[in-house]
Order: C-alpha cells, then structure tokens, then sequence
C-alpha cells in the first residue's frame, strides 16, 4: 500500500510538462467544522481536509497531522496520508468537559487550518422529576438558539413520557432525540409560553433539548418528564419511536372523519428517514381495522385495511420517500366503529421486519390532513438527525 501510495504522489509530481515536481501547497477545509456533538460522544461528521499541490491538483502521499489545540478530545488517527484525491480524514471524540473545541490540520510547509467544535454538557433527568434550567449566553448555541440538553433514560418500553418547559419570560420549545441523536419529535404551543410534548418511546436512552421559540433568547424555566401509560386519548399529536407496541381503543372522542359516515381514529406523529422502511401492523377483534400515513403536508401516501384479504387486521410496508414528520391514523373501516386495537409499529428500518408486503382492497376512511407542530428547529439549524 506504501508504494502504491508512493507511485501515485510520484506521478501527480512528474505530470507536468515543465519537469517540476509538485509539492503539497495549500489544505481546503472538506467536512466536519463548526459542529455540536454531547460530551463524551464523537462528533457525526469526521473532520476531512484536501491537499492541493503546487500543481493545482490534489496531492496524494502527504501526511496530514491532527492536533487538539484547545479544549478536550480524542483523536482517531493522529496522522493521516492524503489519499489519491488528496483527502485526509480523523474522527474526534470529545471529552467530558464542556465547551469550545479547536483541532488543527497541518502539512509540513503549509499553511495549517482549524477546525472547531463544540462540546454540549447533558445532566440527567430521571423520570417522573422536575428541575430549573436556565437559557444562557454561555450554552450551545445552534444557530441563534440556545439550547440545552438533559439525558433520559427509560428502562421498560413502551412507554408514555409527557415533557413539560415552563418559562415565565420566553416562548418555550422542546425536541426529543435518541441517545445517538437521532430525531425523533418536537413540540411548540403558541398559545402561551409554557410546552407539552407528549411520545411513547421503546426502552433506551433519550435527550431532551430545551430551547426557546425566538432567536437569542434567554432566561429561566422548569423542566420536568412524567412517565405514564403508553395512550392515545383524544385526538391530541402524540410522537412515536420505531419499536412500541399500543393497545388503546376507538372511541368517539377521537378524531372523527364525517365526510362519507363517521370514522374515529387516534393520531401518532413519526420522524421517519428517507430511504428506510415502516413496518406497521393495527389489529382488532372489535372492528376492520385500518392504517393511513399521511406526509407533513397532509398528503395521504399509504393506506390499508386488508379487507380483500377476508381479516379484521391491517398491515402496512411504507418505502419512505422524503425524511420528515408523517401523521399515522389508526382507525377503522366500518363507520361507527369502536373497540379495542393493538398498534404494533416495528423496530427494523428494513424489509426484514415485514409480515408480509401490504394489500388489501378499497380504504374508505379519508380523515382530513391534520395540523402539523411548527417545523422543527435544530433539524434546520444543522443538528445531525
């Protein structure tokens, strides 16, 4: 690999007409700078440089030193050799120290680059507590929010979490993420300056990210999280994990759809990601059971009731298009109906997971689109998801 290597610098050097060699001469900052990661986990995006030669092409062979200037870090690779593209990577895992991170790219002779970062303090919060936060000028600022961020752990899933920030001065605003920050809900009420976001989660490891409504803004709040039955009541926007498995019922105080009988159904709000797989099945001995998943802009993009296939359960296989939020109606077929459901929503984000692939005849349920949360914030303001 060495000579390889070797060959491929040599060569980029002796291409030139003129039978100068080229010499490393500049490095390009790639991927990985200015990013958020919690403390004691490595940053999303390995930090990624490119060598240019004298040649203006990129030079392979150059050894690239990785340096932890301030703050504290973990690299991956000290020393990286640019590759045939002139590429040099190093993944960074921060320390247990808060606060702002500066590594360094150099290259014997040439003008070196810094990377930052920043590290995000995340305390616990155990279950069925409260406890005073503040928004500071000295938290993690994402874009122009400051957010902090509270690990949650839930030990027996599923289970139902109700998130509650009160702020006497600021409009609240509070997300909900894996361990791992992968997204999975938000919440926003307009009508006051205090938030409730109620999910049902599968047992893990969670981060709950208070933050304010409007730009800069801070001062003091209470947060708390409740633990409850996993439910459905109402027609209330409830977030899901991938994972859990509700039994509730059909009752006329959910959602009602009146266009064509009257249909009720309950409502649980998804994060889904592109290119992944929804595995949905809603069984009831009490009725026809039914699926529908609408997008966030309350398009209807699959539907199910497996009527055709002469059973009472409904199953669904979703290729999902577009990343985002998506509105799931567990409902029923048969106008007037209620009665107990079990709605299984599977772990696997592939084909693996599925009973079999959806089917069924004509769905006669047609709820309208619901009205969506306000779009969320750290997912536009670049928080990995």
């Amino acid at each position: 690999m060495r000579v390889f290597v070797f060959l491929v610098a040599f060569g980029l050097g002796c291409g030139d007409s003129s039978g100068t060699s080229a010499v490393p001469s500049a490095l390009v900052r790639v991927a990985g700078d200015g990013q958020l990661a919690l403390t004691g986990t490595t940053l999303p995006t390995p930090l990624q440089v490119r060598v240019n030669g004298s040649n203006s092409r990129p030079y392979a062979g150059a050894t690239v030193t990785w340096t932890v200037l301030s703050g504290g870090a973990t690299l991956g690779t000290p020393s990286a050799v640019s590759d045939a593209q002139g590429f040099a990577s190093t993944t960074v895992t921060l320390g247990a120290t808060p606060g702002a991170l500066g590594v360094q790219a150099a290259v014997t002779g040439v003008t070196p680059l810094t990377f930052a970062a920043t590290a995000c303090d995340h305390p616990t919060l155990a279950l069925n507590d409260t406890v005073p936060g503040a928004l500071a000028t000295s938290d993690c600022r994402l874009g122009e929010f400051y957010t902090d961020f509270f690990d949650v752990s839930v030990p027996a899933g599923p289970r139902g979490l109700v998130i509650t920030m009160e702020a006497p001065t600021f409009n609240t605003y509070v997300e909900l993420y894996t361990r791992a920050l992968g997204y999975l809900g938000y919440d926003n009420d307009t009508t006051n300056t205090n938030t409730q976001l109620t999910a049902i989660v599968a047992t893990g490891d969670y981060v709950i990210a208070p933050s304010s409504f409007d730009a800069l803004t801070v001062g003091a709040y209470n947060l708390s999280v409740t633990a409850q039955e996993p439910a459905l009541a109402g027609c209330g926007l409830v977030w899901a994990t991938r994972g859990v498995s509700i039994t509730d019922s059909l009752t006329p105080d959910d959602c009602v759809d009146s266009g064509n009988g009257t249909y009720y159904a309950d409502v649980v709000l998804l994060n889904l990601v592109a290119g992944s797989f929804l595995t949905i099945s809603n069984r009831s001995t009490a009725f026809d059971a039914a699926i529908l998943l609408q997008n966030g802009a309350g398009f209807l993009v699959a539907a199910n009731d497996d009527s055709a296939a002469g059973t009472t359960d409904a199953h669904l296989v979703y290729s999902v298009a577009a990343t985002g939020a998506y509105v799931l109606f567990a409902a029923s077929s048969d106008s007037l109906a209620t009665g107990a459901y079990t709605l299984a929503i599977a772990a696997a984000t592939t084909l693996n997971s599925a009973p079999r692939e959806a089917g069924g005849g004509p769905q006669l349920l047609s709820l309208g689109a619901m009205r969506m949360p306000p779009p969320q914030r750290l997912v536009r303001r670049g928080w990995r998801h």
